[in-house]
């Protein structure tokens, strides 16, 4: 398998330079979208609002931005395109936040549109200069709309893009690290501090992409035998997690139904139990998560595969599966040295929603295990023989 980890690495490579492109963007504009946000995040004593108006994939990277304004602003309350605008809008108390790589997305479209004729505030990132969404919020007084060329201007071909980062992967990522970059350019600007070349965010950036540049060392013939054992295989693929890592979990387990895999998120209603054939892929930085702790006992004593993805080695969950003699099954992902006590241990909580730990740490962990799903997509396109236009097929 030694052309998969080419591929592999290759397309690790090509995420890195998404990370790094977000550096060429205008300052001006980072900061006017910053200081925008500090504006409707200033602590008040009223309930305010923000509604997270995407679609997929798009919409779980905004919904870790979201998260994280909910862990950090006390009076803050998120919504989603499971709440109609009418149902919570306050005149004043609201902001929209909508993400469309095309711009053409007719869910996300109604709810700027509901927004819009609500007289709401409504912000927008797109790739899309021409789309629909792009001309509804440029032409209205209450709108702003930031741009990230993730399709138009990338180095790389067409070709590549479409092999080694299939369906749109390039501005998914580059939302996440950009709205996770400028939480603390927003934390900056309401202590006062006004930075017009946003240099937390610059910062932040470039860690992001030191970090990711480490998934490119990790160990060939562990990774040879970790693809071996997840692909080739007719079972049903189950991906856990919760927090802000259960959004990369849904994410990934997305490109595994358009991989034309049977494929579940872990908490869905519909989801089966485990099944001899079956693969659980627990995504979990600190490995000591309980709901990831006990899908591995649950499916270990149903005769199931547990392939787990962590930053921490001597988690509990590590040592379960060493005891089953299934070490090689276990991904670690690699974080820099200065990041590395952040994920060790065998510290274990009775839930991920009473963790301090787990809402404020820094998002290292699921900005990797981002990238490192994302080549892993790569990979299994690669090894299955599917190419982007089969999986859009799949595509809702």
């Amino acid at each position: 398998m030694s052309g998969l980890i080419k591929t592999f690495k290759e397309a690790t490579a090509l995420q890195c330079s998404f990370l790094e492109k977000l550096l060429d963007m205008d300052m001006a504009q980072v900061a006017s979208f910053s200081g925008s946000l500090v504006e409707f995040l200033r602590p008040s004593s009223e309930n305010k609002f923000v509604y997270g108006i995407a679609a997929g994939r798009s919409a779980l990277a905004l919904y870790s931005f979201l998260q994280l304004i909910q862990n950090h602003f006390d009076n803050i309350f998120p919504f989603t395109l499971e709440d109609p605008v009418q149902r919570h809008y306050r005149k004043g108390k609201n902001l929209g936040i909508a993400i469309s790589g095309s711009g053409e997305t007719q869910a996300v479209n109604k709810y700027i549109d509901d927004i819009i004729t609500l007289g709401g505030e409504i912000k927008l990132i797109t790739a899309n200069e021409k789309g629909t969404a792009y001309k509804m919020v440029k032409d209205y007084d209450k709108g702003s709309v930031l741009v990230i060329q993730a399709r138009t201007k990338q180095s790389t071909d067409k070709d590549t893009r479409s092999r080694l980062s299939p369906m749109g992967t390039e501005f998914e990522l580059q939302v996440l690290a950009f709205l996770n970059a400028l939480a603390p350019d927003i934390q900056s600007r309401l202590k006062g501090i006004c930075d017009p070349a946003c240099s937390s965010y610059q910062s932040t950036i470039r860690d992001f992409e030191d970090n990711a540049r480490l998934i490119s060392e990790m160990d060939c013939d562990h990774l040879d035998h970790w693809f071996g054992r997840l692909f080739p295989r007719s079972g049903r693929y189950i991906i856990g997690g919760v927090g802000r890592s259960g959004l990369v979990s849904r994410a990934f387990e997305m490109r595994f139904t358009h991989l034309n895999k049977i494929s579940y998120w872990e908490r869905d209603f519909n989801t089966p139990s485990f099944q001899i054939g079956d693969v659980y892929l627990p995504i979990t930085g600190i490995g000591n998560t309980y709901e990831a702790m006990e899908g591995t006992l649950t499916a270990l004593a149903k005769g199931a595969d547990v392939m787990p993805i962590t930053a921490n080695p001597s988690s509990r969950l590590v040592q379960v599966l060493k005891k089953h003699g299934r070490e090689r099954d276990i991904a670690v992902i690699p974080v820099k040295e200065e990041y590395k006590s952040l994920f060790s241990g065998d510290t274990s909580s009775t839930t991920w929603l009473m963790s301090d730990y787990t809402k404020f740490r820094y998002p290292i962990f699921e900005i990797n295990a981002s990238i490192f799903t994302n080549s892993v997509v790569a990979v299994g396109a690669e090894f299955l023989g599917i190419v982007e236009a089969g999986m859009r097929r799949m595509h809702v």
